[in-house]
């Protein structure tokens, strides 16, 4: 492939990578932050086909859904989701009002009721976060960020969140999953 396809193919995949609130990964300044890990020269002689169907499984049995993926361009978005109990209770009271209720009823039996309620509780934040894959003819570079996003929308945190332990795993687990499995033709 030229160099201009290339270029052309890894805009493309930051195209289809989706919207993100706040700095991605992948911006200018943000390799300085990337692990050493999470970039790593493409070993084995497999299509880059191979490498995004591997890069999937490996993605979605850690909990990621895949958003994007284009086999031929060799990028894949994924994002997974997960509740941060506690967190929601910061600027929230444990109660948000009392409520009081009751009723008759005139037939065959008499009776009256009363009830009083508290509610409240709190609603937790979620973490969103966001992984992309871009294997390159000789090198596979993996950026995942984090957010962290309250129950009314806003966003309460938003970094790179490219962790070396991670990036070992995946990266070690994605060529295993190639060692293991027959090329496709």
């Amino acid at each position: 492939m030229t160099t201009g396809l290339r270029v052309l193919a890894v805009i493309a995949g930051f195209a289809i990578a989706g919207c993100q609130s706040g700095p991605g990964p992948l911006e200018a300044g943000a390799s300085a932050s990337l692990p050493a890990s999470c970039s790593w020269p493409r070993r084995t002689e497999a299509s880059t086909e191979s490498w995004v169907r591997a890069g999937i499984a490996e993605l979605e049995s850690r909990g990621f859904s895949i958003r994007n993926a284009d086999l031929a361009l060799g990028v894949v978005s994924a994002e997974r989701s997960t509740r941060q109990p506690g967190m929601g209770a910061i600027d929230h009271p444990w109660y948000d009002g009392i409520s009081f209720w009751g009723g008759s009823h005139r037939h065959s039996a008499r009776g009256f009721g009363l009830g009083v309620g508290v509610g409240g509780g709190f609603d937790d934040p979620v973490q969103v976060e966001r992984v992309s894959l871009v294997v390159g003819d000789e090198a596979v570079k993996m950026t995942r960020d984090s957010s962290v996003i309250d129950s009314d929308g806003y966003v309460i945190d938003a970094r790179a969140y490219n962790r070396d332990t991670f990036c070992r795993e995946v990266s070690g687990a994605i060529e295993s999953r190639l060692l293991n499995a027959p090329e496709a033709s």
